[in-house]
């Protein structure tokens, strides 16, 4: 344990935020810009590589990618704190009797609900691993806590081999790939190329899947494996706080907020909409991120019940998707030196 604790105490102290680390390689992609850029005109290279770099934070196409991405971790986060969620959470609990168990369990599941949705299996794993760590505080049962934590990151290891990935998710879109390629071939390969890529191709591929289900038993065999040779210890209340409760009648807000009828009936209306709209692409395997959050937002609304308890989880949830919002823009920053400057 001694070496672990030394990698942490390094990591900890040297290891700089991700925002740091996006403002560093910002500073990096400039320097090497101007250096090895290959620039048409006869302007100053600096004022050049600015404007590229200023022209790639404000790239439409690039925003928008970021806000799907934004929604994907936002209303996964959402769903995680329905009820229907919290009853199934309380469920899985009780099959976690020891550090064993509850490593294999938590990254099993985490790992299968990331396959759908990356953002969903982020916060359903870390709130699994959580609910176990109360358990076992409540009931006196030692654990390994750190180790059922890292298992709930168990999902980050398929996520983008899943419905929700980044890459399969945009190419499924009708002119993604084209516009991708716009100034950086010639015309005639860009027409070559096809108007999406579907599932068929990526996420549902034979070879995918193959990957997905060896790493789906490899994951939780090393896990349990790695809980046969560590302590556990009974874990003090202290490192628990309350998750976000949903109530039938928050005094709080107005009736129409509170309202079963209105809320249940309105993420109805999106999930047939959802059906009519997008049926044909769900045949075809072309799932973009539009359908999938758009089946996110009728199914989240569902769930909750009503409008006041979808509101104060979107409250809730919105916070994880800070880092999104502020660093995307500057990794779309480097993109346009990288594409602009001829890196």
């Amino acid at each position: 344990m001694k070496v672990t604790q030394f990698i942490e105490r390094i990591f900890s102290k040297y290891l700089p935020s991700p925002f740091t680390i996006a403002i560093i390689l910002t500073l990096l992609t400039i320097v090497l810009a101007i250096a090895v850029g290959d620039f048409q005109g006869d302007g100053l290279r600096v004022v050049q590589v600015l404007e590229y770099w200023e022209e790639g934070i404000w790239n439409t196409a690039l925003l928008e990618f970021a806000y799907q991405m934004m929604l994907i971790l936002v209303l996964g986060h959402i769903l995680v704190l329905s009820k229907p969620m919290a009853g199934l959470l309380s469920r899985l609990t009780k099959f976690a009797t020891n550090t064993s168990t509850a490593v294999v369990l938590v990254s099993v599941a985490t790992m299968l609900v990331a396959f759908f949705n990356w953002g969903l299996g982020l916060i359903f794993g870390a709130i699994l691993a959580k609910k176990i760590g109360e358990k076992s505080q409540i009931e006196g049962i030692p654990i390994n806590y750190p180790l059922v934590g890292a298992a709930g990151y168990g999902g980050l290891m398929i996520w983008h081999g899943g419905i929700s990935g980044s890459a399969p998710i945009k190419v499924a879109e009708d002119g993604h790939i084209k516009t991708l390629m716009d100034q950086v071939t010639s015309s005639e390969i860009i027409s070559a190329l096809p108007q999406n890529i579907t599932f068929a191709s990526t996420v549902f591929s034979p070879s995918n899947l193959i990957i997905f289900c060896i790493v789906l038993i490899t994951v939780p065999i090393v896990l349990y494996q790695l809980s046969k040779s560590t302590k556990e210890k009974l874990l003090s209340p202290s490192l628990f706080s309350t998750i976000i409760q949903n109530k039938d009648n928050d005094e709080d807000v107005g009736r129409l907020d509170n309202s079963k009828l209105l809320g249940i009936g309105f993420g109805v209306i999106a999930l047939i909409t959802f059906t009519v709209k997008y049926w044909e692409n769900l045949l075809d395997l072309q799932i973009t991120p539009n359908m999938l959050n758009f089946f996110m937002l009728g199914l989240g609304i569902v769930l909750h019940g009503n409008f006041a308890n979808f509101i104060r989880a979107t409250t809730e949830a919105i916070k994880g998707a800070s880092g999104i919002l502020i660093q995307f823009p500057l990794y779309f920053g480097i993109m346009g030196i990288m594409k602009s400057s001829g890196m």
